[in-house]
């Protein structure tokens, strides 16, 4: 049973992905899966509880995702590219509705992605300015406490077109998060991390276009 659910969330996720939250219904998903909705219910009490073990299993899968990044030997630039590589692979299956879907409809979810999203951030941010200061590739002296709140700002904010700083085509692109990216590793490397950091974007914006 355990498997035929976690089936189901993995699906349920993925039809949200698509095309929106509000766009799904208990019904479209008994029908993804050939079962009646009588037996969706024995699985879930109703569709919030669905969303919600779906917000589960996606958190719990990028956090996954982000400690397998952590625990591999890269410095800390090449980090930032393994980051860029996830970034690629959201938004090419990302609606950006879902989260309006979820702060208007499941106010409570929305809290706790946001929260989750704004600890990873801040913490990934202060333990890659770490890294980088430790190797010689980030410039000593940097104020890392107020680095990465500004980084949980463009993240959270900025790439959020409802909040009308950046219109919705623009930061659907990997081209605008390099552009950020760009911003930010300027603005803390050494001399030396800057020539490895443009050596490795070089490498990686010519991979895309293969």
């Amino acid at each position: 049973m355990e498997e035929k659910k976690r089936n189901i969330i993995k699906e349920a996720g993925r039809m949200y992905l698509k095309v929106g939250i509000r766009n799904v219904t208990m019904d479209n998903v008994a029908t993804e899966f050939a079962i009646s909705k009588k037996t969706l219910y024995q699985y879930f009490s109703d569709k919030e509880d669905l969303v919600s073990h779906v917000v589960d299993y996606f958190l719990e899968d990028l956090g996954k995702n982000l400690q397998k990044i952590s625990r591999g030997n890269d410095n800390a630039i090449d980090r930032m590219f393994k980051i860029r590589e996830h970034v690629a692979f959201i938004l090419k299956i990302y609606n950006s509705h879902i989260e309006q879907d979820l702060e208007k409809t499941y106010p409570r979810l929305y809290k706790k992605v946001h929260e989750t999203k704004r600890q990873r951030i801040f913490s990934g941010t202060i333990e890659n300015l770490n890294q980088g200061i430790a190797e010689g590739l980030y410039r000593e002296g940097l104020e890392t406490y107020f680095i990465a709140k500004l980084q949980v700002g463009r993240l959270l904010y900025t790439l959020n077109p409802h909040f009308n700083v950046f219109e919705e085509y623009e930061v659907n692109t990997l081209a605008f998060f390099d552009s950020m990216m760009n911003y930010h590793m300027h603005a803390i490397c050494t001399a030396k991390g800057l020539e490895y950091y443009k050596k490795q974007l070089t490498t990686v914006q010519n991979g895309d276009k293969d």
